[in-house]
């Protein structure tokens, strides 16, 4: 069996090369032979790759120069064990730094869910799962030089060839993705019921399974967004430009049966098959008010409560409870920018007529029928 002290330079240099950005379509097909000869030349990448992505983030690179990089490589390797799955327990009332999202990241990202995957020409890799918990959101770059945005309470998952042959991920939840231009190699984005296919750009996709629709929200590029409306119906493919957003509202028995605990952080095998109501385009949107939840501004615009309370379950990983179904309904319009959940249920109370209050990791709202009157008096103004 090889181990890392006998593998060739012209191989070092292939999986350096790899780990530091694309590979050309020769070189990738050298590394791609190499891997088929010997199954422990597959524990052996992935060994490295771990290593590779705990020293990149511990050092502040984007990549490992090619002369430095292999003894760094074998350094880490002899303290890398096999990844195993990690489950985030702690719960976290507020949004986290940025500090702490980064070196989340690493850590999640070293120690990730292994699990036999089949691609091309037969060969076994390891998938590799990363999770933003609730109440947190993560940065990650991928292998191909692509970057994403994971917001709360997702999943995202990707073989450990990705950007080898093909660059293809699974996603439950939501993401912002900017992606590195391959015109030979498309960048495909599975949600369970919605395909999203870009060469390069920049994009947002929103796909949890407790949600009544989807969304494919374009910044800059091109995307095809492709979609079936049931098992047995044909694939339907819409093309995107900026400022454009695809609307996928799930049917409503499908939904509820969707419906999950917020503090229950979804996986990409317990989310069940969806049948999809209604597919629409809606052009001159803001594309800001989509993206911004990975940015210091929080924009909400016109937004049911709802759907509101919804995002700030998973954003400051609490649970909301209405006492009123009526106040689901009351839309709501703001910015908010390193607010504590406390000032924004304030601000929330000021908007429409709600009262809140805490009971430890719970939010409980209800009618406020002194000031309700006035709020609808506004409204039909």
């Amino acid at each position: 069996m090889d181990n890392n002290h006998n593998i060739s330079d012209d191989i070092r240099e292939l999986i350096i090369g790899f780990f530091s950005g694309p590979l050309s379509r020769q070189d990738t097909k050298r590394l791609n032979n190499w891997l088929k000869k010997d199954k422990s030349h597959i524990v052996e990448f992935n060994r490295m790759r771990s290593a590779w992505i705990l020293g990149r983030h511990e050092a502040g690179k984007k990549a490992f120069d090619a002369n430095t990089g292999w003894p760094l490589l074998k350094q880490r390797i002899t303290n890398i064990r096999e990844p195993r799955f990690a489950t985030w327990m702690t719960p976290m009332r507020y949004a986290v730094s940025l500090a702490l999202c980064i070196v989340l990241t690493a850590v999640v990202m070293l120690l990730t869910h292994s699990k036999p995957l089949e691609v091309a020409d037969s060969i076994v890799f390891s998938n590799t799962t990363i999770q933003a918990p609730l109440g947190s959101k993560s940065n990650i770059a991928l292998p191909d030089g692509s970057s994403v945005w994971l917001n709360a309470g997702s999943t995202l998952a990707y073989p450990a060839d990705f950007g080898m042959d093909k660059r293809e991920l699974q996603l439950v939840g939501e993401a912002f993705f900017d992606v590195k231009s391959d015109s030979l190699m498309p960048f495909l984005v599975h949600t369970v019921g919605m395909t999203v296919r870009a060469k390069g750009t920049r994009f947002n996709v929103k796909a949890y399974p407790d949600d009544e629709m989807m969304t494919a929200t374009l910044e800059e590029g091109r995307l095809d967004v492709l979609i079936r409306a049931s098992e047995k119906a044909p694939m339907q493919e819409v093309e995107l430009v900026p400022n454009q957003q695809f609307v996928v509202w799930k049917s409503q028995q499908e939904n509820s049966k969707t419906q999950a605990p917020a503090e229950q952080q979804p996986s990409l095998s317990s989310i069940p098959e969806i049948t999809i109501k209604e597919g629409r385009v809606i052009a001159h949107v803001q594309t800001e008010v989509a993206t911004s939840w990975k940015d210091s501004q929080w924009i909400i615009a016109d937004e049911p409560l709802s759907k509101f309370a919804a995002d700030l379950e998973r954003r400051y990983n609490l649970k909301i409870h209405f006492d009123s179904e009526e106040l689901k309904n009351y839309r709501f319009t703001g910015t908010f920018e390193d607010e504590t959940v406390e000032q924004i249920f304030k601000a929330l109370s000021m908007a429409a007529p709600v009262n809140y209050r805490f009971n430890k990791n719970q939010v409980i709202l209800s009618l406020n029928h002194t000031t309700k009157d006035r709020f609808n008096r506004m409204l039909i103004k």
